[in-house]
């Protein structure tokens, strides 16, 4: 099958989405260093975030927001942020619902912008492999596999998405179920770190090396059952 040939809307469409990477980019470049030095210093954040009283809440949620957006900070440093700061269970929730509301609006803004202008230039064929890769038991694998890896951005996973006809109530729901291990441990870990839970810090990163244990066979077990398939 022939590519199809862009519309006026969709060369449009295209120079939306490049105006807004370069705002992303540009944002990325004058924030990044400020959450860093927050991320690294939580006694600081935690004292920055009481100046807002109980607008607090809602100001980490916005700094976890922009983080998933600009896919500059790796989000597991906020998330041990978080924990100092809030606490468990708290600090999971307010990181929790940050990265999720950044990641749903990374992937409409991905897909309003560029998915139109992507579907006029590559085969119907080639979007429909993609889309059944990411709607497979491969896929879902695959993604809770990415999600538990440290210290790397994964809302790039969303902005990809966003390019494809990829059911979005499954794709969250995936990446949902996906994230909670990983934020828990990282939350869990700045709150043990705050009360200085040595007993409580050991538990966690116990946990930790479970999950990328089971995430790192579970890896191979699919890597291994692809190829006998092959």
């Amino acid at each position: 099958m022939g590519l199809i040939k862009p519309d006026k809307r969709a060369y449009i469409k295209l120079v939306f989405l490049i105006v807004v990477l370069i705002i992303v980019i540009i944002s990325g470049i004058k924030t990044a260093p400020w959450l860093f030095e927050h991320a690294k210093n939580p006694e600081y954040t935690r004292q920055y975030l009481a100046g807002f009283g109980n607008e607090s809440f809602f100001v980490f949620i916005l700094i976890q927001m922009i983080q998933v957006i600009i896919v500059i900070i790796p989000v597991d440093l906020l998330n041990i942020c978080s924990g100092f700061v809030f606490g468990m269970p708290l600090g999971f929730v307010l990181s929790y619902l940050g990265l999720m509301l950044g990641s749903v609006i990374v992937f409409y803004i991905s897909r309003f912008l560029g998915y139109d202008f992507v579907c006029r230039l590559i085969s119907k064929e080639k979007i429909e492999k993609i889309s059944g890769m990411l709607n497979s038991t491969k896929g879902t694998v695959g993604l809770f596999i990415f999600c538990c890896i440290p210290f790397i951005s994964k809302a790039i996973i969303m902005y990809i998405a966003g390019l494809t006809p990829v059911k979005a109530s499954r794709l969250f729901l995936i990446y949902g179920i996906s994230r909670i291990p990983g934020t828990l441990i990282w939350v869990s870990i700045g709150a043990n770190a705050y009360e200085k839970d040595m007993w409580g810090l050991g538990i966690t990163i116990a946990f930790m090396l479970i999950l990328f244990v089971v995430v790192y066979f579970l890896g191979r077990f699919y890597t291994k059952k692809e190829k006998i398939q092959s």
